[in-house]
């Protein structure tokens, strides 16, 4: 029944063909194409980033905004030698939820000027650096607050269809309200910058990932990784930075974090669960006199 409903929505938006060129609708959390329109070649039950041909996910993925979000968000794409803006908007169709993707080839409008009498290298180049530069923090250039939104409910749901352990570590600088009003925030901004020197050295490149949750708050989240291994790269971490005098011009600090870890077992499949029950063992890190860490497996 759903199939039907999906593919009458199709042929009233696919009516428009001055709007948009192609029209599909995914399931963004597994990343599959459930329909499409036929005028576009975009596989029914195929991975929908296999479109873009980049052979890895989306970093600025607007469709896992637009459901987590609940709103319509757009974006740049290329494929080969065009160039697509993107529009992405949830919709519900027997009870649940999908997200209707439209394509548009903007190559020859002149809409992106940037992108004019560009080859096909650099064209590729700028855009691929525009959306990653949408889920990346300025100042440490880590991921955001909006890539954990966009990438954690599929690395849960990844990890619960293959049966491996995913692990979540949260961090948080202890008194770092202290340090901004003690020193300033030009000496709290370079003691985030040398925590984050500090997560990266201790996880997997190109495996695990590291986000800025908040101020002063840090998610790390962990590629088939069980309890124990959390627990060994957050204190890794947490005593590699309390060892560590942090410098900045003529003033030496000594800073401790606390952390909070959480281990995702198969059954649990929403993120907002998993980002509450790590805040939560943050939070008994903190109220057990910091500079620690908690774990915990899911119920």
């Amino acid at each position: 029944m759903d199939h039907f409903r999906i593919q009458d929505l199709i042929n009233v938006i696919s009516k428009f063909h001055n709007l948009f060129d192609i029209v599909r609708v995914v399931d963004p959390v597994k990343k599959r194409v459930v329909d499409y329109d036929e005028r576009g070649e975009c596989g029914q039950g195929s991975i929908c980033y296999d479109f873009w041909k980049t052979g890895m996910q989306c970093n600025n993925c607007v469709s896992v905004r637009a459901m987590t979000e609940n709103d319509t968000f757009i974006k740049i794409e290329y494929n080969d030698n065009k160039t697509f803006l993107v529009m992405a908007s949830p919709v519900k169709i027997g009870g649940t939820s999908y997200i209707v993707e439209m394509f548009k080839d903007i190559t020859d409008t002149e809409v992106i000027t940037i992108l004019k009498e560009k080859g096909i290298m650099e064209t590729n180049s700028i855009i691929a650096e525009l959306n990653e530069k949408s889920v990346t923090d300025e100042l440490t250039g880590i991921y955001n607050r909006r890539y954990i939104n966009e990438k954690l409910p599929t690395d849960i749901y990844n990890a619960m269809l293959n049966q491996k352990e995913l692990s979540v570590i949260m961090l948080d600088i202890d008194y770092f309200k202290v340090i901004n009003d003690t020193h300033g925030h030009i000496v709290g901004d370079t003691v985030i910058k040398e925590l984050c020197k500090t997560m990266k050295s201790k996880i997997r490149k190109n495996y695990d990932w590291i986000a800025r949750y908040g101020g002063e708050e840090f998610l790390i989240v962990l590629m088939d990784a069980n309890q124990g291994v959390a627990y060994k790269i957050s204190e890794k971490i947490r005593l590699a930075l309390a060892n560590k005098p942090i410098k900045h011009n003529d003033l030496t600090i000594w800073v401790t974090v606390s952390a909070g870890n959480y281990t995702v077992e198969p059954g649990v499949k929403n993120y907002h669960e998993v980002l509450q029950a790590v805040d939560k063992n943050l939070y008994k890190a903190k109220k057990n006199g910091r500079n620690r860490t908690v774990s915990s497996y899911c119920l």
